[in-house]
């Protein structure tokens, strides 16, 4: 799922890379890669439910543990496009460098993209998510302080409080309209799905869970001509909801096999994510270098083609050279006992079957 949803988010952002190109991706159903990021938000909330419950975790040693995993590479990632955009400018369509839109897009502070005044976006555009993903991790650690059975129950009340806010508050400041979006509740959706699968309650019978996965991806292409904030939750949200239930469903009974390069692509879908904007740059300078730009829908198909491919292997690539070794080193800081944090997905079906 990390992997359908990393390409899903690549595939959204190639549809803009080339103009003669981007005619044959316009408007309608085509937006729908964006739901990769739905997809995402929803697996957030189950691996933080899942993890922190088979294995107690500090809230300290939480965002030691989240900090490690995603800062570093977001970091380099970062910093190497603002070098990019210094020495080599005709990468990017639109970027425009100032140090306030470099250090807030370091920290996690939404702002509007010097660039595209009307957007909130940070200088590498898709870590806008990971701005979410670090509002929910804190939440989440200063959740850990309470008793088990209300942590859900907490996060879901001030997560529906600040989205019913967000509704009726015409917020101006870039900080309140992006933390106010109802996207947040994905998170929760998530958490929700985690506890279920802990308690066994997702043994779907097998043609329920590929019903759900079915509609779910049929749902998520077909209302995307209607997405707007206000129904991203029922547009997006609510298949992202059951394609992910269909899939933990069907793993639960055995029903998928490990296949090796979906779990390499799942395994680097961070990497693939941060870096497939800096590739998609390169790859649409170089098709145009090569003289292969033509408006015509087969050229269109073929560019889509190889820049989901090499993102996917410059992805991983980065995923090998940077990201994995990174994560080695921490392992050591953000766990006294050496060993990695959190539980693999085998051993989370077996403690969950073995338990009832």
């Amino acid at each position: 799922m990390r992997a359908f949803a990393a390409l899903l988010v690549v595939f959204h952002h190639a549809r803009y890379q080339i103009t003669d190109f981007e005619v044959f991706y316009t408007g309608g159903v085509w937006l729908f890669g964006q739901a990769g990021v739905d997809i995402f938000f929803v697996i957030s909330g189950f691996i933080m439910w899942v993890t922190t419950s088979l294995r107690p975790t500090a809230p300290g040693d939480f965002l030691r543990n989240r900090i490690v995993r995603i800062v570093p590479m977001y970091w380099l990632v970062t910093l190497a496009v603002a070098a990019a955009a210094l020495l080599l400018p005709n990468l990017f369509r639109a970027v425009e460098l100032t140090p306030e839109h470099v250090l807030k897009s370091l920290f996690f502070i939404p702002h509007f993209y010097p660039a595209a005044p009307n957007r909130i976006w940070p200088l590498l555009i898709p870590g806008w998510t990971l701005n979410y993903e670090m509002f929910f991790y804190l939440i989440f650690a200063a959740a850990l302080f309470l008793p088990r059975s209300l942590i859900i129950p907490a996060i879901s009340a001030l997560f529906a409080a600040i989205s019913v806010i967000g509704l009726v508050v015409p917020f101006e400041d870039p900080v309140l309209i992006f933390f106010a979006d109802s996207i947040i509740m994905e998170f929760v959706a998530g958490m929700l799905i985690g506890r279920l699968y802990l308690e066994g309650r997702l043994a779907l019978p097998a043609w329920a869970a590929l019903s759900a996965i079915a509609v779910g991806l049929v749902w998520m292409v077909a209302l995307t001509p209607w997405e707007i904030p206000e129904t991203r939750l029922l547009v997006w949200g609510i298949p992202a909801v059951l394609t992910v239930v269909g899939c933990l469903s069907l793993e639960f009974r055995d029903a998928i096999r490990k296949n090796g390069l979906l779990t390499l692509l799942g395994d680097a879908s961070y990497s693939v994510y941060l870096t497939h904007i800096l590739t998609l740059g390169v790859v649409r300078t170089a098709w145009n270098r090569l003289g292969l730009v033509e408006q015509d829908a087969a050229a269109a198909w073929i560019f889509m083609a190889a820049a989901i491919v090499i993102s996917a292997a410059a992805g991983i690539a980065a995923y090998f050279l940077l990201e994995a070794p990174i994560q080695r080193l921490g392992r050591g800081w953000t766990s006294r006992d050496g060993r990695r944090p959190g539980v693999s997905a085998g051993s989370r079906v077996t403690a969950v079957k073995s338990s009832g």
